[in-house]
C-alpha cells in the first residue's frame, strides 16, 4: 500500500490536484483576513467558512482531478497491472485522505498564526482538534466522490457535494437528527468544539450544543460511513473495470 500511495503522490507531483489543498487552505485564510478587516471576528469566520463551504468543495475537486489523471489514460494504471483494481481503488482513497488531513492542519496552523496577530476566538487546544476531527469526519466523502467523478465526471461530484452540504447545513446541521446524513456530523461536531454554529453564530453559553457527548458518536458514524462507501465504491469499481 506505502507503494501504492508513492505512486499516486508521483502522479499528481507539479499537478494543480497536487497543490491543491495548500491553494484551498491559504484562499480561505486570505479571504476570512480581508472580510475580517482583522478583528477578533477573523479566526470564528475562517473555520466556519472552511467547514462548511471550502472544505468539502476542495475534497470534491480533487477526487476529480485525481480521477481524471486516469480516465486519460483509460484507468491502464490501475487495471494492466498485477495488483488488485481493489488495492488500486483504496490507494486513492488513501492518498486523498492523507491530503484531506494535510489541508486542515496546514489551515490549523495559518488560522493560529493569524489569531496571534489579530486576536484569537479559538483556543490553539480547539483548533487543532477541529482539524483532527473534520479529517475523519469527510473520510466518508472521498471514496463516494472518487465513484461520481469516476462515472460521471467533475459536475456530478460537485453538484452532489453542494447539494449534501447546503441541505445538511439547512435541514440538520443544527437539530437532533444531525446523525442522519454524513454531511451533517462535521456541523454538528464543531459546535462543542469550535463554539461555532453552522450559521456563523457563537454557541451561547450552556447551549446542549456545547455538549462534548456528541463527539465520540460521531466520529464513530463517520468511519462507520467512510467503511460503507469504500466498500461498495471498490466493489463497483472492480466490476466496472473488468467490464
Amino acid at each position: 500500500m506505502l507503494a501504492l500511495l508513492r505512486s499516486e503522490k508521483l502522479k499528481m507531483r507539479h499537478s494543480f490536484g497536487g497543490l491543491l489543498p495548500l491553494s484551498a487552505a491559504m484562499l480561505q485564510i486570505f479571504i476570512s483576513l480581508m472580510l475580517s478587516r482583522g478583528t477578533d471576528f477573523f479566526t470564528i469566520n475562517a473555520w466556519n467558512w472552511w467547514y462548511t463551504m471550502i472544505l468539502p468543495g476542495m475534497l470534491a475537486v480533487l477526487c476529480y482531478l485525481n480521477m481524471q489523471k486516469e480516465k486519460k489514460q483509460h484507468y491502464a494504471n490501475m487495471l494492466l497491472t498485477s495488483i488488485a483494481p481493489d488495492y488500486c481503488w483504496m490507494s486513492k482513497i488513501f492518498y486523498c485522505a492523507v491530503k484531506l488531513l494535510c489541508a486542515n492542519l496546514i489551515f490549523f496552523i495559518g488560522v493560529f498564526a493569524g489569531g496571534l496577530l489579530f486576536g484569537d476566538s479559538v483556543s490553539p487546544a480547539a483548533g487543532l482538534m477541529a482539524a483532527i476531527l473534520l479529517s475523519v469526519c469527510y473520510l466518508w466523502s472521498i471514496p463516494l466522490y472518487l465513484m461520481l467523478s469516476a462515472r460521471f465526471g467533475m459536475f456530478a461530484a460537485v453538484f452532489v457535494c453542494m447539494g449534501l452540504t447546503v441541505g445538511s447545513l439547512i435541514l440538520l446541521g443544527a437539530t437532533k437528527l444531525w446523525w442522519l446524513c454524513p454531511a451533517s456530523i462535521p456541523f454538528r461536531l464543531m459546535c462543542p468544539v469550535l463554539g461555532i454554529m453552522p450559521n456563523g453564530l457563537l454557541v451561547e453559553p450552556g447551549s446542549r450544543y456545547m455538549n462534548p457527548a456528541v463527539i465520540f458518536p460521531g466520529i464513530l458514524l463517520s468511519l462507520l460511513w467512510f467503511a460503507a462507501f469504500t466498500f461498495m465504491t471498490a466493489r463497483w469499481f472492480r466490476r466496472a473495470g473488468t467490464k
